[in-house]
């Protein structure tokens, strides 16, 4: 007779029901009732679950391929955990005449009676497991509204503590100022995926916790903000690593980036793209030669340049006048930008109103309560709402030079604009075709080249040949009306 022993384990550390207990009360079936345990073939499933079809499991679906005439497990729950699956078991053994037994004598597909209790207790160990869940899962919702922590790894900035045998989390100082630090460099004009690597994660993980309530000591369950009993106050796991202010500047600036609006420049851009002109004040822009070497190009094919040449030019001058400089970041401080905060305050009495609108009697006195506790609150943030800022300058405790080696292509390109790079490109045969300026540039001298340049491209005939007192005169009334333009501001 071909016997088979099915065995199955959920988790390994379930040492109630462990596959030698499995084993061992099989063998003593066999035993009892004149079969020989040498002839049964064992058929394990470790780590699957009871709800899991009977042929998704590996050593189940090789156990009814073989169709054994005689099926042993220790209890019904080690069959299946859901009465469809079971009667599709029953279902299997009618039809190829497999009996189907379990050591503790509740099963026994023989008789008529013993197939209907086998149906009973499959509904009744599946009406079990649905319990089981429904109480994991009310538990998990109850100590989320008490803003303990679930389960799982704690999110970046913050760590796991127990505190009165439950567990709830707490900043981590360290993982909390790489996220600072990545969100400054962000705002400031820094890439997604380069500061994703400042704060120690992947892209993709970055993304997903700015976009997230985790920074401000909130959380989310299934895309909904996890709140108080009123089903409007968030719950507070933790102190915010981030002001509101801070993460709408670093959303905001990834929606920028998203539409194009500040889009970084692409890797095969050339790194000084935006801030090289030729001599005659047209922009170069990349290119390749005919053999296909990166080249810096004027638009209106007045001259070229190898790139490399350029850049090299560029780095060296940059690693000599700034190499041994501390890195800044530029920070706002000084105003009280409390619209994000607003913001907050607002979605909460977004939520309220549309609870108020199905409340009973009995709960509508409660809400309006914490309606006039949020409008006091907006009035609070608006009354100290001062946008004024200040740029300070914070290091970031790296030199420029070092600062030149972490960078990509795109990140170089935003440290040179940030110092205000300009290279001029002049002709050939020039003594020194580069000439390379930092720093902010005379706004009447740009104005009045601005002018200049747009005249000879529209009409270059018509363009009259200014003298040095001419030229001056222009020059002196630009700049008296940047300074009538600075009084009116």
């Amino acid at each position: 007779m071909r016997i088979a022993i099915y065995l199955r384990l959920s988790r390994e550390s379930d040492d109630s029901a462990s596959l030698e207990t499995q084993r061992q009360a099989a063998q003593r079936w066999l035993l009892a009732n004149g079969y020989d345990p040498a002839d049964a073939v064992e058929y394990p499933d470790t780590g699957v679950s009871g709800a899991k079809p009977l042929e998704a499991r590996e050593q189940m679906s090789a156990l009814m391929a073989a169709r054994p005439d005689l099926v042993i497990a220790w209890k019904l729950d080690r069959y299946a955990r859901s009465v469809s699956e079971f009667l599709r078991l029953i279902a299997w053994g009618e039809h190829y005449g497999v009996k189907i037994a379990t050591t503790d004598g509740t099963i026994n597909t023989l008789t008529p009676t013993g197939r209907m209790v086998a149906v009973v207790l499959a509904a009744l160990a599946e009406w079990e497991r649905e319990m089981i869940k429904d109480r994991i899962t009310e538990g998990h919702a109850t100590r989320r509204q008490q803003g303990r922590w679930v389960s799982g790894r704690a999110p970046l900035g913050y760590r796991i503590v127990r505190r009165d045998d439950a567990a709830y989390l707490e900043v981590d100082p360290e993982q909390a100022s790489a996220v600072r630090q990545a969100t400054l460099a962000l705002v400031n004009g820094g890439t997604v995926a380069g500061t994703a690597r400042i704060a120690g994660v992947s892209e993709p993980q970055w993304r997903r916790l700015l976009k997230a309530p985790t920074l401000r000591g909130q959380r989310a369950h299934k895309g909904t903000l996890i709140t108080a009993a009123d089903d409007v106050t968030p719950v507070q796991f933790a102190e915010p690593i981030l002001s509101a202010a801070e993460l709408r500047a670093a959303r905001d600036r990834m929606d920028a980036l998203a539409t194009g609006k500040t889009r970084a420049p692409r890797r095969a851009t050339p790194m000084c793209s935006d801030m090289a002109a030729c001599y005659r004040g047209c922009k170069l822009n990349g290119g390749t030669s005919d053999k296909g070497v990166p080249l810096y190009r004027c638009k209106a094919g007045h001259t070229t340049i190898y790139a490399e040449t350029l850049d090299s030019r560029v780095q060296s001058e940059f690693l000599t006048v700034f190499g041994g400089m501390r890195e800044v970041l530029i920070h706002l401080e000084g105003g009280n930008d409390l619209s994000a905060d607003m913001e907050e305050v607002q979605e909460q009495a977004d939520r309220l109103a549309e609870r108020m609108a199905t409340a009973g009697a009995l709960m509508l006195p409660t809400l309006e309560r914490k309606a006039k506790e949020l409008e006091a609150a907006y009035a609070r943030l608006r009354a100290a709402h001062d946008p004024e800022t200040r740029e300070v300058a914070v290091p970031t405790g790296r030199t420029m030079a070092q600062a030149w080696e972490a960078e990509d292509t795109a990140g170089r390109a935003r440290l040179l604009a940030q110092l205000n790079l300009r290279v001029t490109l002049h002709p050939r045969g020039a003594e020194d075709r580069l000439s390379v300026e930092w720093g902010p540039e005379d706004a009447a001298q740009a104005e009045l080249d601005a002018i200049t340049r747009d005249e000879a491209e529209e009409s270059p005939r018509r363009l009259i040949p200014l003298t040095p007192e001419q030229h001056e005169e222009i020059r002196q009334d630009l700049l008296d009306d940047i300074a009538r333009q600075e009084e009116r501001l």
